[in-house]
């Protein structure tokens, strides 16, 4: 270095291009032993090469979309915010009308929640001017529309309304989202305040005339449910009467019946429990055949009906099981077991089928109910599985 303005710092005349080139030449030269005399270190503290593309991502600069929501900011991006959002550098009123900015360019990009968050923030502080918070409900209340969040929606354009009452755009959203909640009544309302800015608009007319139709048949259909909900409730005591009445022999229950629930069959869904057409009882019937270890349900057995009834219809035509074709309503005697009234053993009875009705099984032969179904149990009358059933009763 010291050649070079020995050379050049004490001459007056012009460098040619041959002394240029040289002193440029011994520059360079002097550069790389400068580098090259530098102490070699590791690099460190920098991006590792497996998570640099994640790392870039959090950077403000080369981010490729915007934070979520629920992510956490980087602490550059957060530096970043407070800068913006600075309350020593911003009044109340700059500093809403910057996240009413945020929120509206969230909007634009589709990120409702984004924008949601923006004016809930700016909405928090303390300023004067009602048109920019007027401005902010309302844009608030369009980013929950696009999310079908009609209820918040139609809640911030009441604000945004109860601030600027003329918002033409606020009103329409208003009306809309009561046409979505079925809130007739404030669609008429907020119909008639349109109207009232934009005298003879066709389609708010044709909504408010829908509305007040549709208001008509809810109110209807209201009356209806309330009516059926009378016949049910009135259905369910005289149930519950015509149960008591009868005195009937509920396995684990004893004393008056007060709740249904008892009565609930052990495949819920698939079978109608106990219920009245008329004054009389239907209930759901199991016959067990356990020679063949099979059964059938009889889903509907009005208790005046004699058992007789349904075993005809039963081997009306011979069942698959029924291997030998003995079984027939003529060739059957039917039984229930129950608990003795010591409770010391199983009692089995005897049922005429032809003469017996299921009233008089369930009331004056006490045959047991449970999980809502009566089951009687069928054998071919004389067979050895009768006989050695009999033979294990004590």
């Amino acid at each position: 270095m010291e050649n070079i303005l020995k050379g050049t710092g004490d001459s007056k005349q012009p460098m040619t291009d041959e002394e240029r080139a040289e002193l440029a030449s011994r520059l360079d030269k002097d550069l790389d032993n400068f580098i090259d005399n530098l102490q070699k270190t590791p690099y460190k503290d920098g991006w590792k090469e497996e998570t640099w593309r994640e790392e870039m991502e959090k950077h403000p600069f080369f981010m490729t979309k915007p934070p979520e929501p629920e992510d956490q900011p980087s602490p550059l991006v957060e530096g970043l915010q407070n800068l913006r959002y600075d309350p020593d550098d911003n009044t109340p009123e700059e500093l809403a009308t910057k996240h009413k900015d945020d929120g509206n360019f969230n909007f634009k990009c589709r990120k409702y929640k984004l924008a949601i968050l923006s004016y809930q923030e700016g909405l928090k502080l303390d300023f004067q001017n009602d048109e920019l918070r007027a401005q902010m409900f309302n844009n608030m209340s369009a980013s929950h529309y696009f999310l079908k969040n009609f209820r918040s929606s139609l809640t911030a354009a009441e604000q945004a309304l109860k601030l600027k009452a003329d918002y033409e755009k606020t009103i329409l959203r208003a009306i809309n989202c009561c046409v979505q909640l079925k809130e007739f009544d404030k669609c008429s309302n907020f119909c008639d305040k349109y109207l009232e800015l934009v005298p003879g608009d066709d389609n708010v007319i044709k909504i408010k005339k829908e509305a007040f139709k549709s208001k008509k048949i809810a109110e209807m259909e209201k009356r209806k449910a309330m009516k059926i909900q009378k016949q049910k409730e009135a259905d369910h005591t005289k149930l519950l009467l015509e149960l008591n009445k009868r005195k009937l022999n509920i396995v684990g229950k004893s004393g008056p019946i007060k709740e249904l629930t008892i009565f609930d069959p052990s495949v819920p869904g698939l079978v109608k429990p106990v219920h009245l057409v008329g004054d009389f009882l239907v209930w759901p019937v199991v016959f067990l055949y356990p020679e063949y270890k099979t059964s059938d349900m009889i889903q509907e057995f009005n208790e005046t009906t004699i058992l007789y009834t349904h075993l005809v219809e039963i081997f009306a035509e011979r069942p698959e099981w029924d291997v030998e074709g003995k079984y027939n309503a003529d060739s059957v005697n039917v039984y229930f077991e129950s608990v003795d009234e010591y409770k010391s053993g199983t009692k089995v009875t005897k049922i005429d089928p032809k003469t017996c009705s299921l009233f008089e099984a369930l009331t004056v032969l006490r045959c047991p109910i449970e999980k809502g179904t009566p089951v009687f149990l069928v054998f071919f009358a004389g067979g050895q599985f009768e006989k050695e059933f009999l033979e294990e009763v004590p």
